[in-house]
Formats: C-alpha cells, structure tokens, sequence
C-alpha cells in the first residue's frame, strides 16, 4: 500500500543561503535518484511509495547530509490510509 511521506531539511549552524540551498539540493537529488515519485514544494519535498521504501530513503538522505553538515533537523511525516494515499489524489484539486 502506498502512502506519502513530506520531508523537510532544516541545516542549522551554516553560513550562508546558497549552504543551505546546496544542502537541500543534496536531499532532493537522494529522493530524485530513489525512482519514487515526489514533488518539490517550496518549504518540503513529498515523496509516494511503500512504507519500507520511504524508511529506506530517509535513511539514505541521512547518509548523504550528515557528513555535509555539522548539524540539522530532518522532519519528517507520514500520511497513511487504510486504502492507500498518493499525491496525485491530494492535490488533483489544485491542478
């Protein structure tokens, strides 16, 4: 069943917009390279998939930014339904 997930990278302790630009670009390539389906938001990125993929793939941009930055704040959550849940259905009515 699939289900969404909104992540949000918030680099703390850099020096400058185009660090923190760079950094969430970083996240956004990870999520661009896992084949899932996502849409960029100006705020966070929504990603659709199976539970386990998305668990992977938080685990994944965890890898990639913590080397990059000494510290941040990866929010993260998860909208689940019975009968599944994908972006196009969220937001069919704003397009």
């Amino acid at each position: 069943m699939k289900i969404t997930c909104s992540i949000r990278l918030l680099p703390l302790k850099v020096e400058s917009k185009d660090q923190i630009y760079g950094l969430v670009d970083e996240a956004i390539g990870v999520i661009a390279n896992s084949g899932l389906k996502y849409l960029v938001g100006p705020s966070e990125t929504t990603v659709e998939g199976e539970f386990s993929q998305l668990l992977k793939l938080i685990e994944e941009i965890y890898k990639k930014i913590t080397p990059l930055c000494d510290r941040y704040v990866l929010e993260v959550a998860f909208d689940c339904a019975k009968s599944g849940v994908n972006i196009d259905e969220k937001i069919a009515k704003y397009r």
